[in-house]
């Protein structure tokens, strides 16, 4: 990435709220992360995408889930538990649950990574608050889609049917290379590619070319495995 330094601006003290930054992911995101360096909220961004992705969850209908779960259970040679049942009414909750505290320790996660590249190896400014902000606020998109894409999911009869690369590769036979594009999200790498960008802007830096080139290795990489890990 160029190590051409930007001048600050008078964003670095603009303070938008939570709906104006989750407008501002997807409409403005460079002017939201520039405003992000002096004030780096990440709790509200965080819930609200913990909210989103288990409302993703939560409004499937519960058979699909479970049907999902069984087809999982056959390809990995294991029956699906008997306490299940039929559809069980707290599947909602448990799933919705986990997806919640998931997400959080996730975004938690991938927060890390971003500061071990940008902060500690490319010696860029930034600490782990502003990365947090960054990673949870550019997931937004991801959690996003997970609403976004219930009627998909409801008419394909796949609780976790992605948009993919995959989607597209219609003229490829079965075999690793198409499950591996099958898992390389779309809204997951428009989140990674906004990584780059929030993770320049926090770092006061102009170009954000090579950031994006390495934070897309996150989820090829993540991809691959399980291409490899499905077959």
């Amino acid at each position: 990435m160029s190590a051409e330094i930007e001048e600050p601006t008078e964003l670095e003290v603009f303070r938008p709220g939570l709906f104006n930054r989750y407008v501002g992911v997807f409409f403005s995101p460079d002017l939201m992360f520039q405003g992000l360096r002096s004030r780096p909220h990440w709790a509200g961004a965080l819930v609200l995408g913990g909210l989103l992705s288990a409302a993703g969850i939560m409004l499937l209908p519960p058979d699909l889930m479970l049907a999902t779960m069984r087809e999982q259970a056959m390809a990995s040679g294991q029956p699906l538990p008997s306490f299940f049942g039929d559809a069980p009414w707290w599947l909602r909750l448990v799933f919705g649950a986990g997806a919640f505290v998931g997400w959080s320790i996730i975004s938690a996660i991938f927060a890390g990574l971003v500061m071990l590249f940008f902060a500690i190896l490319l010696g860029h400014e930034g600490t782990y608050r502003q990365y947090l902000a960054v990673v949870a606020h550019a997931h937004l998109v991801v959690a996003t889609s997970t609403v976004l894409l219930i009627p998909v999911r409801i008419a394909g009869e796949d609780a976790q049917l992605l948009l993919s690369l995959g989607s597209f590769a219609v003229f490829l036979e079965p075999g690793y290379l198409l499950r591996l594009l099958g898992f390389v999200d779309l809204f997951g790498l428009w989140a990674w590619l906004l990584v780059a960008l929030g993770a320049a802007r926090i770092g006061r830096k102009k170009s954000w070319t090579f950031g994006a080139v390495v934070m897309l290795m996150i989820p090829v990489t993540m991809a691959a495995l399980l291409g490899i890990l499905g077959g």
